[in-house]
């Protein structure tokens, strides 16, 4: 049997505080409630495996997201290691990833994180300026930043990403320019770089709604992203994806799994799984969460099948996002589109090479509006 590379994810929904930005799934005041959710999740983890075949599964990367994973106890991430040992190999996992906020990350819980096998280090840096570090309500400052990744580097961390943020209210390109070329020099060996969008339901999406903040221009966004990338670019890293740029070697291997639509599976509040034809979702509700596995069930609250012209979009949708691009053997094996062809030619930024669609000197820029024409 071939088996497919896949990863794991696991969502830990506990903050110190709600950032007015963030729309993922996260909770405060209940640092309380860890301990019961740690039993929860195991439960889970044992629930799924004893419930589903996953030997055409092969794990090669765990991503444990949030929330804020570093609250976690490292005594808590052994357990979690230790029961999935029960059902996969451990030793297998080529990327070991943790999320940390410099300042909630002590040098003693990193050492401790390393020792029992993290191997990635995934810092919420978001931005070097602390007046806007501020207004993302970020509680942590840019010297804690290069602390926390000064400590990472210590405790044997040979492989640390840095998240950072742009087209925030304030900020100027010159700003920008300043905190990616110290970010560079403290040396990551992968940087993401997102723009500050106003999801729906966010403290920022009503600011913005009510008048309070305004979101910079369009064009500044679009020079912000220019030179985001021009910086990293030229400094030795390469953007092999819409908001990713590593060191060679060293792209995220998880997030691959995400963009090359390979199977995942999920474990956590709110986390998302797929099997290469099935989407599910677990409850956005630590309770709900909590209720469900009490009483041995899994802690699904919904799932869907994807269709031909389903799949046929999220190929395109995932596989234009990366300097690869899309692969049209397994683009046709799905369906194939008359209008393909056209609408490569319509678009000079599009080109077909060994195979695959992608976009010309990665010029992300475009993407949703070209990808939105390439669907069916």
């Amino acid at each position: 049997m071939n088996k497919r590379a896949s990863g794991i994810y696991i969502h830990f929904p506990f903050c110190k505080i709600k950032c007015g930005y963030c729309d993922f799934y996260s909770i405060t005041n209940r640092e309380d409630s860890i301990p019961v959710f740690i039993d929860s999740l195991l439960h889970e983890i044992e629930l799924y495996f004893n419930t589903y075949d996953t030997s055409k599964y092969n794990f090669d990367s765990l991503f444990i997201g949030g929330g804020t994973p570093s609250l976690i106890k490292p005594q808590y991430i052994e357990k979690i290691f230790n029961t999935l040992s029960s059902y996969i190999d451990i030793s297998s996992l080529i990327e070991i990833t943790m999320e940390a906020n410099p300042g909630e990350a002590p040098r003693s819980s990193l050492k401790a994180f390393r020792d029992i096998g993290v191997n990635r280090i995934s810092f919420g840096f978001q931005s070097l300026d602390d007046r806007l570090l501020k207004f993302l309500d970020r509680i942590h400052t840019s010297e804690q930043c290069t602390i926390a990744f000064n400590d990472a580097r210590e405790s044997g961390f040979n492989n640390i990403n840095t998240d950072m943020i742009f087209n925030i209210p304030g900020q100027s390109l010159e700003i920008l320019s300043d905190n990616l070329n110290a970010v560079i020099k403290l040396g990551p060996e992968h940087i993401s770089s997102y723009s500050l969008t106003v999801e729906k339901g966010t403290m920022l999406y009503n600011n913005v709604l009510k008048g309070k903040v305004i979101m910079p221009d369009e064009k500044l966004d679009y020079d912000m992203y220019r030179t985001t990338s021009n910086i990293i670019s030229e400094n030795g890293y390469k953007q092999y994806e819409a908001s990713n740029y590593s060191r060679k070697s060293k792209e995220c291997i998880h997030n691959l799994h995400y963009w090359n639509l390979d199977p995942y599976i999920s474990f956590g509040p709110s986390a998302h799984g797929y099997d290469g034809k099935k989407r599910w979702w677990n409850h956005r509700s630590l309770d709900k969460y909590i209720s469900d596995l009490k009483n041995n069930i899994l802690p699904v609250n919904n799932s869907e099948t994807l269709n031909k012209n389903n799949q046929y979009n999220e190929m395109i949708m995932n596989g234009l996002r990366t300097s690869r691009g899309v692969n049209l053997n397994n683009l046709n094996t799905i369906c194939k589109s008359d209008s393909l062809n056209e609408i490569v030619e319509k678009w000079p930024q599009l080109i077909i090479e060994n195979n695959y669609l992608k976009l010309k000197g990665n010029n992300f820029m475009l993407l949703d509006e070209i990808t939105s024409e390439l669907f069916i």
